[in-house]
Parts: structure tokens; sequence; C-alpha cells
């Protein structure tokens, strides 16, 4: 009796340890491209931001890690045929013969006043004659009704009071230094830079939303192996049923 408790004793032991082994081999350290730093979707050079952190934790479920390589979002759709990367984060789905994940972020554009300013906008034609903010070359990316209205072939003289700003940082400040009474961009990044503003009437409590644009626009990471990005799906859901992924949106924006 006693043999057979050693012997069952040690298969057990045996089997753990071979369990063990055969998860950390399985666990690989993956390259995953990732556009340049947009806070809060992506800072400190990829160290840090609420897209990073995110994949981070849905792989690390499965026990997976990877390291970086910053592009920019033109580049992102070919950077796994081209640069043989494991993974591309932030894109959205196409039939190229990768494996898409499902949709772990997205973004979500408004025009945006302050409280108190008695502005009334319900359509994309109620900004005419209104000055306003938008990032870098916005009239390309908010639909034909915007562009039919902003793009810079437009000669009306409510044109001039419509400004696109490349540094978004500085756009959000324009917005509440009063340069601007209308700011067109992405609710997370209107809240991260509000929330780090040295202005003092820079308060998200003043923000009057106008949802004018649509539905969010949602985004996937691209695998270049199917076994990945199943993990990936696994992991995602994971931290989503365990509060994880709300920690993580919470941290960057409240």
């Amino acid at each position: 009796m006693l043999l057979d408790t050693r012997i069952f004793k040690f298969s057990f032991a045996f089997l753990f340890i071979l369990l063990t082994f055969n998860n950390m081999t399985q666990a690989k350290e993956l390259v995953i491209g990732f556009t340049y730093d947009i806070p809060p979707y992506i800072t400190k050079d990829a160290g840090g931001g609420m897209e990073i952190d995110i994949v981070r934790q849905a792989l690390k479920v499965k026990g997976h890690t990877f390291s970086v390589k910053q592009y920019s979002y033109e580049q992102l759709d070919h950077v796994i045929k081209k640069d043989g990367l494991d993974a591309a984060a932030c894109v959205q789905k196409s039939d190229d013969g990768t494996y898409y994940s499902d949709n772990f972020i997205w973004f979500k554009n408004y025009a945006f006043t302050k409280k108190g300013s008695g502005i009334k906008i319900d359509s994309i034609s109620d900004l005419k004659g209104k000055s306003i903010v938008a990032w870098e070359n916005a009239y390309e990316d908010l639909g034909p009704d915007f562009e039919a209205l902003f793009s810079p072939d437009v000669k009306e003289p409510y044109r001039d009071k419509y400004k696109e700003i490349p540094n978004q940082k500085n756009q959000v400040e324009m917005f509440w230094n009063g340069e601007a009474d209308v700011i067109v961009i992405d609710e997370s990044i209107l809240l991260w830079f509000t929330k780090h503003s040295s202005t003092k009437n820079a308060k998200v409590s003043n923000i009057v939303y106008h949802n004018i644009f649509g539905d969010k626009t949602e985004f996937r990471v691209s695998f270049k192996d199917k076994q990945m990005r199943d993990d990936f799906n696994a992991g995602l859901k994971h931290i989503r049923e365990k509060g994880v992924y709300q920690k993580i949106m919470d941290k960057y924006l409240k």
C-alpha cells in the first residue's frame, strides 16, 4: 500500500511538471505593430496606453508576452506580410489572409461644446458658421457631408473659422482657452488631455456632447497565427469578465 501511494504521488508530480512545462513551451514572445503615440491609446513611446495595456493583459492570460514596433496607421495594414511581424493592433478587418481578433478598442468622434455656450448642434450642417478646431486631415475622415463643408477646396467664408491642428494636445488647449467654440475629436482623446490640462476651466463636467458622426469605429488585432488569435480572444473575454478591461479604461479616462 505504501509503495502504491508513492507511485501515485510520483505520477501526479510528474504529470504536474509535464503540464507546466507544456504550458511554458507554448507561451510565446510576439512582435506586434502599434501606431505612433496617440494618448491615451498609446503613450510613452508605446510603453503604456489603453491599447498596450489591453493587449498585454489579454495575451498574459495564456502566458504570452510581446515587444512593440511603431508605425503609422497606413503602414499597420501591411506589417505582418511586409515586415514579418506576429500581429498588428488597431486595424480594421479585411480579406488579407491574416486572422482578426474580436473588437478590442474603438474611437468615437463627437462635436463638443462647453456648458453655457448655448450652441445647438443636431447635424453636421449645424457646424457652419461656428469656430471649429479638429485634427489634421479630419475632413477626410468624417464622411462626405463633413468633407463637402470643410475640405480645403471650399471657398465659402465660414470655412475660415475651421482649423485643423496636427497636435491634438494643442487642439484641446485651443478649445479650453476659448479659441474655438466647437472641438471635433475622439471622446477618449478629449477626456485624456482635459484630465491633464493646466487650463483652469478645463473640466470634464463642462463638456457637452453632440453625437453627429454616427457609430463608433471599432478596431481589432490582426494575427499571423490562428492559435495566437484564438488565445487573444480568450484572454480578452476573460479580462472583460473579470473587470480588468474596465479598470484599464478607468485608469486613463477617470
